[in-house]
């Protein structure tokens, strides 16, 4: 099989592409993570991409990803050599040294940071995640369905203060999330350490492919010249090779009338502030409502559900083509609204039970429920 890499100049469409699988509320203030790797392809080489099946299944592989605030990331950056941390505290509960790494989620700065890893270990990056879209939390993940066991976890921070915890899902999530506050605000984590044959069924695979197809349309709409075509038409035009390269929905599209604060509180577990917006959708007149708790987590057309986690949820911002999320948008501000299905693992019983509303505290039965 041709050798698949990720180099140098691969890397706007990483982090466009990471931008809108973030479900846009997550995305926010991640331009410093794709200049961050830019230095280090530059220094290493490019990284090899492959799929699960090119490994030998006993080949030992861990997902790399990172936990806390983008902002504090970007004030308190990686230096670079912390997954050789996380490397070498994994290889000793092992007994062998990684062979391989692979995402926790592709999406938002975690998209990047196993990209980094990879190349300082000289590791080959499996093209699959654990999530297919950012959840809030470290075990919503097709890795957990599949029972692989998140722990050991091996944590470092920017301080290089590291850990290694063998525990419970649940429990590593809270003792980590509680160290990323007192250790400058995020860690770098490595998780889920498995044989990569463990991978075929617990994985979501062709994640970083598509994370780069998706930012590579992105990144064409972007560098077009604005004379190439009418406002209207190229912001439509964008949207039809998105929906053709991720089997998107489009819910609407129209004017911000509101945006604030939400009424509802999401529990104390999970990070972020609760924000609502309202969309008022030019074609039909409909009302869309958004809820975000850190991510976009549901939207309601004229009070009734139309779309919810574990599914994505994202905005297209119609005056830049890019995307977007309630931090950057005002009332006024012209977005359409999508819906990216999840992968189907996500749609049992069991994964709408761990990533679906009922685990944001939202009562409501997701809408591929209806016909069971």
């Amino acid at each position: 099989m041709t050798a698949r890499t990720i180099t140098v100049a691969d890397v706007p469409a990483l982090l466009a592409g990471a931008e809108f699988f973030s479900t846009s509320a997550a995305g926010e203030g991640i331009e410093f993570a794709g200049v961050w790797l830019e230095d280090i392809l530059a220094h290493t080489g490019p990284v090899e991409l492959v799929a699960a099946d090119e490994l030998d299944p006993d080949t030992p592989c861990a997902a790399i990803g990172a936990m806390g605030s983008t902002v504090a990331m970007a004030e308190l950056p990686p230096s670079g050599d912390e997954p050789v941390v996380l490397a070498r505290s994994l290889a000793g509960r092992f007994g062998a040294p990684l062979g391989a790494v692979m995402p926790l989620n592709a999406a938002s700065v975690n998209a990047l940071h196993p990209v980094a890893a990879a190349a300082v270990l000289g590791l080959p990056l499996i093209d699959c995640d654990g999530m297919g879209r950012v959840f809030p939390l470290i075990h919503q993940t097709t890795y957990e369905l599949a029972g692989v066991s998140l722990s050991p976890l091996a944590v470092v921070s920017a301080g290089h203060d590291s850990l290694l915890l063998d525990t419970g899902s649940a429990r590593a999530e809270q003792i980590a999330r509680s160290m990323a506050q007192a250790a400058g605000g995020w860690l770098l984590c490595g998780m889920y350490p498995a044989r990569v044959g463990r991978l075929r069924e617990a994985a979501i695979h062709g994640s970083v492919s598509r994370v780069l197809e998706v930012g590579r349309v992105l990144c064409e709409h972007a560098s077009r010249d604005d004379r190439s075509g009418h406002g209207t038409a190229r912001h439509e035009r964008l949207l039809r090779e998105l929906t053709a390269a991720t089997g998107a929905a489009v819910l609407g599209g129209g004017r911000v009338v509101e945006i604030g604060p939400s009424v509802r509180q999401a529990g104390t577990v999970y990070p972020g502030n609760p924000v609502g917006m309202v969309v008022h959708d030019h074609d039909s007149g409909r009302l869309i409502r958004l809820e975000a708790h850190n991510e976009l987590v549901l939207a309601l057309s004229d009070g009734a559900l139309a779309a919810a986690v574990p599914d994505l949820l994202c905005l297209l911002d119609r005056s830049t083509l890019r995307m977007t999320g309630p931090e950057r948008l005002t009332a006024g501000d012209q977005v359409d609204v999508l819906c990216v299905p999840a992968a189907p693992v996500w749609h049992s019983v069991a994964g709408l039970a761990l990533g679906g509303p009922g685990a944001f505290g939202f009562p409501l039965r997701h809408p591929r429920e209806e016909g069971r």
